[in-house]
């Protein structure tokens, strides 16, 4: 049964075979408009997984494929499961980094950001919608701070237990997959809050991102 079936006269909707004729001429026309339908929720940013992420990837311009630093396998004092008898010893010619696939949810949060990144105007009072845009849902919140001497400095403000923030997505924020800079501008260093809803420590501030004593807290090297 279709639209078309459905509009049959009752004269030949009596006759199966006049009925079969006109389902099958007219399935065709249903099924790549159904299809064409799709094509949008498909390639929407917040509903496309696998190889539809990788589609819009490619257009945005970044692979699902990045590179992050090889840990928990080299040869390493005071570290866990990592000393004689247990990490590998790094030769000369042992990579430092390795490549990996992002899942679907990192990956998404990485393309928002890079949509970003191609859209930005370039000033600095644009960012924080362009970031709220960009992390929403992630779990996390970051603020781009200008150092005034042509670096950034980029501040992780977790929204929950930092345990249960994306390994991926930190590390993404690590290898710079989520800065937004001007070209020629450098990357200071990524600083991190240590509990959920806490601020860095400052004098004589008092806003979203610093508090003064009981409330500021001190960052960490993300």
């Amino acid at each position: 049964m279709s639209k078309y079936t459905e509009l049959i006269t009752n004269y030949h909707a009596t006759k199966p075979l006049y009925f079969d004729h006109i389902d099958l001429s007219t399935r065709p026309l249903i099924d790549v408009s159904g299809t064409l339908a799709g094509l949008i929720p498909d390639f929407d940013i917040d509903t496309a997984a696998g190889v539809q992420l990788d589609i819009l990837g490619l257009w945005i311009g970044h692979s699902r494929i990045v590179i992050e630093p090889l840990t928990g396998i080299y040869f390493s004092w005071d570290t866990d499961d990592l000393g004689y008898d247990q990490g590998v010893w790094q030769g000369p010619y042992d990579p430092e980094a390795g490549r990996t696939e992002l899942s679907d949810d990192a990956y998404r949060v990485i393309l928002k950001a890079k949509i970003a990144i191609n859209n930005w105007n370039g000033q600095n009072d644009t960012l924080p919608g362009i970031l709220d845009t960009a992390l929403a849902g992630s779990g996390i919140r970051m603020q781009i701070v200008d150092n005034q001497d042509m670096t950034i400095s980029v501040w992780v403000f977790p929204e929950g237990d930092i345990n249960d923030v994306s390994s991926e997505l930190l590390a993404a924020i690590r290898q710079g997959y989520l800065t937004i800079k001007a070209a020629g501008v450098g990357v200071d260093g990524d600083i991190i809050t240590p509990t959920e809803g806490s601020k860095f420590f400052g004098f004589d501030f008092d806003n979203d991102y610093i508090a003064g004593f009981d409330e500021g807290s001190w960052g960490r090297i993300l």
